[in-house]
């Protein structure tokens, strides 16, 4: 009974939901019963590529035999409205973190899949044509659990940024890694999603995350991510940025922190330095948004660092260049109970503008995971919205 009230539940909810306001906004949900959540979402020719998790369910009439939760990718109109879905892993369970456009038109995704018997976690990348035909995967598994972050195109294929938590020998407080903590993995991965070489980790004997990875200026990767390097000495998590080669060794890296807590999310690279953007997390539960710029030297003190917040906690999970001179974020409104998703801009000294601050939910819990502005000023964010025991795909798009 209580799986037949979920469905007539989503059947109401969407129907309600999905809708284009009479100022162009456009909020569309996706999925079935169960959890499905927007990771990622990527602007097409002709639409949009969403990356995440879809769960797949397998019924008798209306009567639900299993689900499983799975990478997935959805490919919608401008308008949102669904083109085509498509369920990966066979019967791995996982969900894509990243999804990208390809210069072709057609997409690449990665992610993570856990094998249901021994739940060991490995990479998962996949690509497939704009029309959704053509699929092919491919799972690379190592020592330890791996998961993925962020993906680039590259000219040789792809860069994969992602976690690995194998151990390395620790011989230091700056080397190593103890068993169980996460490094930073740098995956180099061809065209025909084959290794082109042996990933290679970095990071201190603690956690270390990388959240998203960029072209550098004068060649190169820069990764920006958090750490626990500075654990011993009273500090929680800081900001770090760190250089790689196109081999993904390390040539320079550095960390950026304080006495706060402060958990990066993503960034961006500027013509004059690294805009960063994060969350400060408090133990009053009321957390806010940081926003810190550095210098192309980044062992050089930032150039500002702004705090930003509302009379409830705020958080930021995605990070995207907005008109000329401006930034668009997305992320969290609320506690973790009730919450809404949060979309704001910034100007380019890192300060809130007035009048562009957007929230968008209801009862249960709603976040935005990913965001993007398209070239006539639209922004798209994607996220999920949860009731209960389910949560739907969620992408609103609209304008300031």
């Amino acid at each position: 009974m209580k799986r037949k009230l979920s469905i007539l539940f989503i059947l109401v909810f969407l129907s309600a939901c999905k809708r284009t306001t009479d100022n162009g906004e456009i909020l569309k949900f996706y999925g079935d019963i169960k959890e499905d959540i927007g990771y990622s979402v990527a602007i097409a020719s002709d639409g949009y590529f969403i990356g995440g998790q879809l769960t797949e369910i397998t019924r008798n009439g209306n009567q639900v035999l299993g689900s499983s939760p799975k990478p997935g990718i959805i490919k919608t109109g401008s308008d949102g409205n669904t083109i085509w879905e498509k369920y990966m892993g066979d019967r791995l369970e996982g969900s894509f973190s990243k999804v990208i456009v390809l210069s072709d038109g057609s997409a690449a995704a990665a992610g993570q899949v856990t094998d249901t018997v021994t739940q060991k976690t490995d990479v998962f990348i996949a690509k497939i044509n704009s029309d959704g035909t053509g699929g092919v995967w491919k799972t690379f598994s190592a020592a330890g659990n791996l998961t993925s972050k962020d993906l680039l195109q590259t000219s040789e294929g792809f860069l994969l940024l992602g976690t690995t938590d194998a151990e390395r020998p620790v011989t230091s407080d700056s080397t190593g890694n103890y068993a169980g903590k996460k490094d930073i993995l740098i995956m180099r991965i061809d065209n025909s999603l084959n290794l082109i070489d042996t990933p290679v980790p970095l990071g201190f004997p603690n956690n270390d995350e990388g959240v998203a990875v960029k072209p550098d200026i004068g060649g190169g990767y820069i990764i920006a991510g958090t750490t626990e390097r500075y654990l011993l000495q009273g500090h929680k998590n800081d900001l770090f940025l760190w250089k790689i080669n196109s081999r993904g060794i390390s040539t320079q890296s550095a960390i950026i922190g304080g006495t706060d807590d402060e958990n990066a999310a993503d960034f961006e690279v500027l013509d004059d330095g690294y805009l960063i953007a994060g969350t400060i997390s408090s133990t009053s539960g009321n957390d806010s948004v940081l926003i810190k710029k550095i210098p192309l030297n980044i062992y050089s003190d930032p150039l500002f660092t702004n705090k930003i917040g509302g009379s409830s906690s705020w958080s930021v999970n995605a990070l995207s260049r907005y008109k000329s001179n401006s930034f668009v974020l997305a992320g969290q409104e609320g506690s973790s109970s009730q919450s809404k998703e949060l979309i704001f801009v910034i100007d380019a000294g890192g300060n809130l503008v007035e009048g562009k601050v957007k929230t968008s939910g209801g009862t249960g819990v709603q976040a935005s995971y990913d965001v993007v502005s398209d070239s006539e000023n639209n922004i798209i964010a994607i996220g999920k919205n949860t009731y209960e025991s389910n949560s739907m795909i969620s992408l609103l798009k609209f304008k300031f």
